[in-house]
This record gives C-alpha cells, structure tokens and sequence, in this order.
C-alpha cells in the first residue's frame, strides 16, 4: 500500500476553489461543541445529542422546526462538499483523499451555513499503486463504509428521516460529478471517467452503504446501461426516487427540476 503524501498546489488550490475543500493546522479547542454558528468538527455530529442540537439549531435557520428536512439538507451540502471531491481526486489526480471523521471541520458562516470543509493538518492522499483498480476498490469503500456511512446513519437516527433520502442525496452528487463536471473540466480522458463511473454504478458493494441496494446504481434510474453511463442527453431529467424535502425550505416553495413530486402533480 502506497504511503500518504501531500497534494501539490495546483491540486490543493483546484480543491478549494470546485469545492471549497481546504486543509489547515486547527488548535484542538476548534469545534468542541456542535454549533452551525461556528466550526464544528464533523466527529460532533456521531453524537446523538450533539447531533440532535445541531440539526435543531440548521432547522431553525433553514425557518422550520423539522429534524428531517435539516436533515436532508445537511447531506445534500456534505456530499458537495465532500463526497464530490473524494471522487474527483480518484479520477482526476489518482490519489484518495484521507479524511478520516476526526479531521473533518465544517465551516459555517453569515452567507451560508456550510461554506465548506476544513481538514486539520495537511491535505493528504493515498496515490494508486501498480493496481489502480485495487487501489480504486479498497479506498472508496473505506471512505464510503468510514466515513459517509457513520454520519449518514447519525443523522437518521437523530430526525427519522430514512436513509434511502440521505442516499440519494448523496448519489446525485457523484452522477453531476461524472455527467458534467468532470466532463467540462476536461483534464481527464472520457474513457477513465467513464470506467470510474462504471465502477462506482457496479463494483462497489451495497454492504460498505449498510443497505440492501447499492444506491449509487439504485438510483441512477432505469434500465441503465454500463456503456452509455455518460451519454446521457442533457435535455434528459433524472427524475428523483425520493425527495430531499428542499420545496420545504425554498424561498418561494419551488421543487428541484428532478423532484419526483412534480412529475406526480
């Protein structure tokens, strides 16, 4: 196994700036306490009443008193914020992002109440050896099964929102990271993106989730097709199997374009 180094500039910079993941040296008395009014360390919110008192406090900002949307909000944002550039730096830099729970600060403000991810110390990763595919398997599974899985299962616990929601939240990420993203940057061949994207669709097992279906393939829709995962028309919808709940804080009361209550309407 490949010993950890440290992501050059360019890479460290592209992070912060796609997802506003950074790294810096934080005092141990950063984010003790689970607060959206400071930097909380994300290892908080494994805490039942930490947790709890967290999504309280993101629901009352969001302007309502329901566990479950806050919820639902809280992993769309940390799935952008950070499932999305685990998988980046696996396509494009051939290195695994190492962000153990511990590490993890979520970084709120007055414009919004996650503007992005800090990691303590520097930002390292694990680069793919002589078996990418190896390599490839063992690192997303343990970001998946030590990383998401434990927050995911908190944050259902502490509202009762089911986590096929949280799920599907976070797969949305990955398919708008493969389908667009990675694609308008440009920096990768089609084919490598394509093959990650089928890995993540096929070879990672349901078990790593703690679910029955791998969500990422559960969701991706229809009788899908391994060899045209990228070809997707962009005048074609996905349309949701759950809903996020986001009509519920919106401003105006508007659905996300693939929001399947519309399509029921």
């Amino acid at each position: 196994m490949s010993r950890p180094i440290t992501l050059t500039a360019v890479e460290a910079a592209e992070m912060q700036n796609l997802f506003g993941l950074c790294s810096d040296a934080l005092s141990a008395e950063t984010g003790k306490s689970a607060s959206i009014s400071a930097w909380t360390r994300a290892s908080t919110l494994l805490d039942h009443e930490s947790c709890t008192a967290y999504l309280d406090e993101l629901a009352a900002r969001l302007g309502t008193n329901l566990r479950p949307i806050a919820a639902s909000m809280l992993a769309k944002r940390y799935a952008a914020a950070m499932a999305a550039p685990f998988f980046h730096a696996l396509t494009c830099y051939d290195k695994a992002l190492e962000l153990p729970v511990e590490s993890v600060v979520l970084r709120s403000g007055k414009k919004h109440w996650l503007e992005g991810i800090t990691v303590s110390g520097r930002l390292s990763a694990i680069p793919a050896g002589e078996s990418r595919e190896d390599w490839r398997l063992r690192t997303a599974e343990q970001f998946v099964r030590l990383h998401l899985r434990p927050l995911w299962q908190s944050f259902s616990r502490c509202s009762g929102l089911p986590e096929t929601i949280l799920w599907e939240n976070m797969a949305v990420r990955i398919y708008s990271l493969y389908e667009k993203k990675i694609p308008k940057i440009g920096k990768v061949p089609a084919a490598k993106a394509a093959d990650d994207f089928r890995f993540l669709l096929h070879a990672l097992p349901a078990e790593a989730f703690g679910q029955k279906r791998q969500p990422i393939a559960r969701f991706y829709g229809g009788e899908w097709q391994c060899d045209t995962a990228l070809e997707r028309k962009p005048a074609v919808k996905r349309i949701r199997q759950t809903c996020c709940l986001y009509y519920r804080v919106s401003l105006e009361g508007e659905y996300c374009d693939a929001c399947p209550k519309t399509k029921r309407r």
